[in-house]
């Protein structure tokens, strides 16, 4: 290669590096200037009071068992994208030009393929996965209705890869060198209509949504929402059941699809005061409109984010000799947009637990005691099989709530200070 061609693929490169490292940059400080006012670290408690040695053991080797198995799968999904966006032997070579005959058409075969693709070659750890949790006894639904969502999620992400391959060819011919400004425009309508849809469109194609009925819960939910003076929109019980053991319940959906959701398990397993600790912590983030505060990081990185994938984009096909106007960026363009989106999604996640912190003190505070959350974590960690205190790295990069531990260690706190 001549150093004449040389210069620009450097120069190329370390506009890629500036550009992903300001957007780390900015997505960072993003999650401190959205989170909600901290408080001082509690002191830290001992894992032995909490939990026997027997349910640590447990939780640490289905744990390890599934962070091996998560890591696995996010090598093999890179190692896929960067062969398909790297490699121009002569099969893969003729299947782009093929596409390229049809370059809407064909970046939505792109899209969907990749998808299935990852799909497929994911399987083996999917089943493992499904296989330690039945063994475990955190899943309790059978092979049969297992697969049955497979290929409804499937075909899911396959339409959405299809549709989102299809728009991005569309911006990328038609903007050009501007496709970063569409994109970052077609991305933040992407990410809010997806938190309004998904409650009402997505998540009843695999489970069943009922209203709360009158009752104990439902009463309780309506007092300690009077109390904290918010509208939690309409509250729903969801059968988990029929697919785990766990314990949860969740906010999600803005406007007319704002609710609260809460899984049969915890209504059924959880005693009163536990029960609205989860309650209250769900109000938290109502009152703190935390699902707006979660859009807001995104429209705020996304910009940079599509900026770098674009410049990424542009390297690889240039390198690859690839069309730059056909369905052969869709390989480059599906493996920049994971890794930005794996990149700054721990930024992100430092969001999150922030926010979960504070929806914990907004429980403590709304209830008047913290006796029901820890109880409600003592239970979550069993139920769940949670780590109480996962690794360092691990809690990092990846975790979106605060260790158990953690949020044992605040309720001490708070009650020791309500008890002065």
């Amino acid at each position: 290669m001549s150093a004449d061609r040389k210069r620009p693929e450097q120069m190329k490169a370390t506009s890629l590096l500036w550009i992903g490292l300001g957007a780390v940059l900015l997505a960072f400080l993003a999650a401190m200037l959205l989170s909600p006012a901290g408080s001082p670290d509690p002191p830290p408690v001992e894992s032995a009071k909490y939990f026997d040695s027997g349910q640590q053991a447990r939780s640490d080797d289905y744990r390890s068992d599934r962070r091996l198995l998560a890591v696995v799968s996010l090598v093999i999904q890179f190692s896929l994208l960067s062969f398909l966006a790297l490699y121009r032997g002569r099969p893969l070579k003729n299947i782009l030009e093929r596409l390229g005959r049809r370059p809407y058409a064909g970046a939505a075969i792109a899209g969907a393929s990749i998808s299935l693709l990852l799909t497929i070659v994911l399987l083996p750890l999917d089943l493992m996965a499904f296989d330690r949790g039945r063994e475990f006894g955190l899943i309790t639904q059978g092979i049969g209705p297992w697969f049955t969502d497979l290929l409804v999620s499937t075909m899911i992400t396959c339409l959405l890869a299809a549709t989102g391959a299809t728009l991005a060819m569309l911006l990328w011919r038609r903007f050009k060198r501007r496709f970063w400004l569409a994109g970052s425009v077609l991305v933040a309508a992407w990410a809010v209509l997806s938190v309004w849809l998904w409650p009402v469109a997505v998540a009843p194609l695999f489970n069943d949504f009922e209203p709360l009925p009158p009752g104990k819960v439902r009463t309780e939910v309506i007092q300690l929402a009077d109390r904290a003076g918010v509208d939690v929109g309409e509250v729903y019980e969801v059968d988990a059941s029929r697919r785990s053991s766990t314990l949860n319940a969740y906010v999600n959906g803005i406007g007319s699809s704002k609710r609260v959701v809460i899984y049969d398990n915890a209504i059924n397993d959880l005693n009163d005061q536990e029960l609205s600790a989860l309650i209250a912590h769900e109000l938290g983030h109502v009152e703190s409109n935390d699902l707006y505060r979660g859009l807001g990081f995104a429209i705020l990185v996304i910009p940079l984010g599509v900026l770098f994938v674009q410049v990424g984009t542009m390297t690889l096909i240039r390198r690859r000799g690839d069309d730059p106007a056909g369905p052969a960026i869709v390989p480059a363009l599906a493996l920049m947009v994971a890794v930005a989106t794996l990149v700054l999604s721990v930024p992100g996640n430092m969001l999150s637990r922030n926010i979960e912190t504070r929806a914990d003190r907004f429980s403590f505070e709304l209830t008047g005691e913290s006796s029901g959350m820890i109880g409600l974590q003592e239970k979550l960690a069993e139920s769940n099989l949670t780590d109480p205190d996962p690794p360092g790295i691990y809690q990092f990069l990846f975790g979106t709530h605060p260790a158990t531990l953690e949020r044992i260690a605040a309720a001490e706190q708070f009650r020791t200070r309500d008890a002065e």
